[in-house]
């Protein structure tokens, strides 16, 4: 399909998008991964394998090939026509495939954190940060679910790329079914707020554990990013989660979920 096309259906959406994130991404300042890292405090690798990159001036996501088609990327304000992304780091959504769904970017001195892409061909409530890793936990027999896509992240950086996010704090059933295909269970990591506790009441799972983060702090990320203790201890309790999960097999039925909260 030549670039200058009409998109006629989500795999040609899909397969443009990639090619024009990478291309993004190829074009883009490397040097401010490292400046992430160190203001994230997450291994300059989790960033680099999660394909993150950096946009400064919103004139540098108008590359002349894609001009014809840029709107329907979804990366273009559908009120005032320009650029969404300013002065942000741009994180790809993927499919299962590894094809990029959508593009989210993140401001930590913006009001508003998370800028979503506004693609007619994203369902956001339908689809998970990470995709491209449920093989895995269907591989291993568990997942990882957080509420936010930096929670994931830091999560992925403890050493469990098998770790998703829901992009929003709303009700999934078809993202919580993905889950419950996992034999053993799910880890749920909710927010230690009132968004945290509505997101949970909607990550129903056959068997599970939550882990609810040490009560001086909002969200893993955060509890993560404090010192080199609170990342053992984290992982040791995600660890002993897994140990607990990995006893049984739910076989598609209700059965035990445990809540614990992390201590330090």
């Amino acid at each position: 399909m030549s670039i200058t096309d009409n998109l006629k259906n989500i795999d040609e959406y899909k397969d443009l998008l990639t090619k024009y994130t990478n291309d993004l991404r190829n074009r883009s300042d490397k040097s401010m991964l490292e400046y992430f890292s160190t203001l994230r405090d997450i291994p300059i690798e989790t960033i680099e394998e999660s394909d993150i990159f950096y946009i400064k001036d919103a004139t540098e996501m108008l590359l002349p090939s894609y001009l014809s088609v840029i709107e329907d990327l979804g990366v273009i304000s559908p009120t005032n026509k320009k650029p969404i992304f300013h002065n942000r780091f741009v994180i790809p959504i993927k499919d299962s495939d590894g094809k990029v769904l959508n593009l989210v970017g993140y401001s930590k001195e913006a009001n508003e954190r998370y800028v979503y892409g506004t693609s007619k061909y994203y369902r956001r409530r339908e689809t998970m940060y990470g995709l491209e890793n449920l093989h895995l936990a269907y591989e291993l027999g568990y997942g990882i679910l957080t509420e936010g896509i930096t929670d994931t992240i830091r999560v992925r950086s403890l050493g469990f790329k098998n770790c998703f996010a829901n992009c929003g704090t709303h009700k999934s059933e078809f993202i919580m079914k993905q889950l419950n295909r996992c034999r053993y269970g799910v880890i749920k990591i909710p927010d230690r707020d009132s968004a945290g506790q509505r997101a949970l009441k909607g990550w129903v799972s056959y068997r599970g554990v939550v882990l609810n983060t040490f009560i001086a702090y909002k969200d893993v990320d955060e509890m993560c990013k404090e010192n080199e203790f609170n990342k053992a201890a984290v992982t040791d309790y995600i660890q002993q989660s897994i140990e607990w999960l990995k006893k049984e097999e739910h076989r598609g039925h209700f059965c035990e979920n445990q809540v614990a909260t992390m201590m330090i």
